[in-house]
């Protein structure tokens, strides 16, 4: 059979799944029920590339089974876990067979469409907290217009970056910080808290959000 007894492929890549829905969490949420259902040695969860099937998002893919998941709910997690990662029962409701081999994406949009008009100039921002809601030289994730993002207080200025570390979804606030150096303790990645570059062993940077204060409240712009 190999090394596990399952292998779990979540699409983190691509057009459309990680506009769809918060992908990355659905990584960290699978592997937290994997282990707390004591199953960690023989299933492995994984980020994943694009499958070429954009549009039917988001997908999982089951392996040695190979049963793929189409149009997945972060409510469905918990029902893919139990009936399938570990009862061996696939979730027929979410399978998906589209009956075209090989890619099999969905068209967004056609030749002689008309352009859509333009969004209004000028960024968006989004409140995200108070500034006295994160602790100094402290660290804190929150949900921001259905996204995850962490916010990390340097004591004379507060940076905004994605919420879960890329090496393997791990959440960010769970590290720490010393005013210039960001830490994930789960496997030490270590970043520029003022860049989000890698530094030490990490092989990526962190996605950062612009940030400002306006009378005590801190707002971010997301960009999707």
């Amino acid at each position: 059979m190999g090394q596990y007894d399952r292998h779990v492929f979540v699409c983190t890549n691509g057009d459309t799944c990680p506009t769809q829905a918060d992908v990355e969490r659905y990584v960290k949420t699978l592997r937290d029920s994997v282990k707390t259902a004591g199953k960690q040695i023989e299933v492995r969860v994984n980020k994943a590339g694009c499958f070429n099937q954009c549009g039917h998002g988001p997908m999982i893919v089951i392996y040695p089974e190979n049963v793929w998941y189409a149009g997945v709910k972060e409510s469905d997690l918990d029902e893919i876990v139990k009936s399938h990662i570990v009862g061996g029962r696939p979730v027929e409701r979410l399978r998906y067979e589209p009956g075209v081999k090989g890619s099999n994406k969905i068209e967004t949009g056609h030749k002689d469409a008309k352009p859509a008009a333009a969004p209004p100039a000028g960024p968006v921002w989004k409140r995200v907290c108070a500034a006295k809601d994160v602790p100094a030289d402290g660290m804190k994730e929150f949900a921001v217009d259905g996204m995850n993002v962490l916010i990390a207080n340097a004591g004379s200025a507060f940076f905004a970056y994605q919420a879960l570390c890329p090496h393997e979804a791990v959440a960010l606030e769970q590290g720490v910080h010393d005013g210039s150096v960001l830490t994930c303790l789960e496997h030490m990645w270590q970043f520029d808290l003022r860049s989000g570059a890698p530094m030490g062993d990490a092989e990526v940077g962190l996605t950062g959000y612009p940030l400002k204060e306006e009378g005590g409240e801190l707002y971010v712009e997301l960009v999707r």
